[in-house]
């Protein structure tokens, strides 16, 4: 399994574990959907990272990294 980062609009994020990418969105995009908000995927305005497992991290969203931590 692959822990991927899927940034919607450049502002929210989801974290997914899936096998590939393409299963990735797939999960965010039923996951969506469910929410009711499955017209974000189809916008084209998101973005699909995969994290690195063997190195630690704060999960922060993209928009996020570059933030000092104090605000």
């Amino acid at each position: 399994m692959n822990l991927y980062e899927v940034t919607l609009h450049g502002t929210d994020s989801i974290y997914l574990l899936a096998s590939t990418k393409y299963r990735a969105l797939e999960l965010a995009g039923d996951y969506l959907a469910d929410a009711g908000r499955g017209d974000m995927l189809e916008s084209g305005k998101f973005a699909v990272l995969q994290l690195d497992l063997s190195e630690e991290q704060i999960l922060r969203s993209e928009r996020c990294r570059a933030c000092p931590l104090n605000e």
